[in-house]
């Protein structure tokens, strides 16, 4: 059976740089890929399923030589893997995006535009 797509945007590959708070403690991580939605992130730190987080990106300007911030608030919405592993070095993370200001959404969208694989 085939994998219904549920994502309700368009989402990229980007690796961007990013940081993530978590209660107040920051951490530099890189994204995988973005959607206007949320973000997916890879990180040494292991993220339960509904942690909120403030996520700032790095977004990149059409010619590449200035970066535009953009901040939101998110929750975690999918861990892999699923639970804390000792073994483990790098956690993929889905976070869903609660909080955006306008502008800032339409700055991630922009740069999901320009960036869409055609």
């Amino acid at each position: 059976m085939a994998q219904v797509e549920r994502r309700g945007a368009v989402r990229v590959p980007a690796r961007l740089a990013m940081e993530v708070t978590v209660g107040g403690e920051a951490a530099a991580v890189k994204s995988l890929n973005v959607n206007a939605n949320g973000v997916y992130f890879a990180t040494a730190k292991y993220m339960p399923v509904l942690t909120k987080l403030r996520v700032t990106l790095e977004l990149a300007d059409k010619d590449d030589r200035h970066s535009n911030r953009v901040a939101c608030e998110g929750v975690v919405v999918r861990s892999e893997p699923e639970f804390e592993d000792p073994s483990v070095s790098e956690y993929s993370v889905a976070c869903y995006f609660t909080s955006v200001s306008d502008a800032d959404r339409e700055t991630l969208e922009a740069y999901i535009l320009r960036h869409i694989p055609f």
